[in-house]
């Protein structure tokens, strides 16, 4: 009777402890699903040259994205674009044919409705600055930068505050 008994309960702790590593598994896969970690979302798109200077979404073939590219233009992402203390969650440049792919890793990119601040800057262009919302991960939308020849101004404290603070490292 006791051996029948003892092995009843091995059986019924090990599929307690199976239940539980069942559950976190899926806890799991559920906050990497909903939360988007891991994965994280591509911002891709493409700075070419135009008359006016602006960024937006666009469909993946629009024919504008295949016009005179703008190398190494330095593009920036802020989070909540209408506060003042919007915090700068994602950076990155052109590459040579005037394509861009930044990685950003924050809660809620491209499924959460929320504004969202580029600012693009390139000597020789006038510096870009838009408010968007960018599109879901499975929308086939690129990010199209279009910047006018001129002068570009520096955005108040980019560079500068970075450049002093490397001097007292």
């Amino acid at each position: 009777m006791r051996r029948g008994l003892g092995i009843h309960l091995v059986h019924a702790a090990g599929a307690t402890i199976m239940n539980k590593v069942l559950n976190l598994v899926l806890a799991v896969a559920i906050m990497l699903i909903l939360g988007g970690c891991g994965s994280g979302y591509m911002l891709q798109g493409r700075a070419v040259e135009g008359g006016y200077g602006t960024a937006m979404f666009v469909s993946a073939d629009d024919d504008q994205l295949n016009t005179t590219p703008v190398a190494f233009a330095e593009v920036s992402l802020y989070r909540d674009a209408g506060r003042l203390n919007q915090a700068l969650v994602a950076k990155g440049r052109s590459n040579g044919r005037g394509e861009i792919s930044i990685a950003v890793e924050e809660f809620g990119a491209g499924w959460m409705e929320e504004q969202w601040l580029i600012q693009v800057v390139k000597s020789g262009y006038e510096m870009v600055e838009s408010i968007v919302v960018l599109p879901r991960a499975k929308d086939e939308k690129r990010l199209l930068i279009v910047l006018s020849p001129g002068r570009s101004l520096t955005p108040p404290g980019s560079e500068d505050l970075w450049k002093e603070v490397d001097k007292y490292r």
